[in-house]
């Protein structure tokens, strides 16, 4: 194998397996983020709902009448904040994803790439291969030709 071929495939090899750890790590990284903010997300309405639950036991035993109307805008408070976590979280998926989708996208291309290059140079090796074969093969031809001659002579 001619040290252009090889030294290419190694080259290519050696940026795929870059391209795969790149992509490892995006992910690993996409992943990390999406834990913490899912864990902040969690901390954040645990926080909520211990807050609501002191604000109701408060206006249970200040206020019997407004118990009703109180906890009813809490819960509609609670809602929102639970939507809004939601939505921010879905989001936040969707940015990671479309990221991620965006580099598995760059990496086909090059690896896309990449192979169309090594294809058009395997055929321009074969091409030249098999044009010295004939060059090759007329040459000795032409020898053969001139040895019966000289023997016929």
């Amino acid at each position: 194998m001619p040290p252009e071929i090889s030294s290419a495939a190694r080259a290519s090899s050696t940026d795929e397996m870059r391209m795969r750890n790149y992509r490892a790590q995006a992910e690993a990284r996409h992943q990390a983020e999406m834990r913490e903010i899912d864990s902040k997300n969690s901390q954040e309405i645990q926080r909520v709902e211990e807050n609501q639950q002191e604000q109701l036991e408060a206006l249970k035993n200040a206020y019997d009448v407004q118990i009703s109307q109180e906890g009813e805008s809490l819960e509609e408070n609670l809602h929102k904040v639970r939507m809004e976590n939601d939505d921010h979280v879905n989001a936040e998926k969707k940015a990671g994803e479309d990221a991620l989708a965006k580099v598995k996208t760059m990496y086909a291309d090059r690896i896309a790439e990449y192979r169309k290059n090594s294809e058009a140079q395997l055929a321009k090796l074969r091409e030249e291969t098999e044009a010295s074969a004939q060059t090759l093969n007329r040459e000795q031809r032409k020898i053969a030709m001139k040895e019966k001659e000289t023997k016929k002579t």
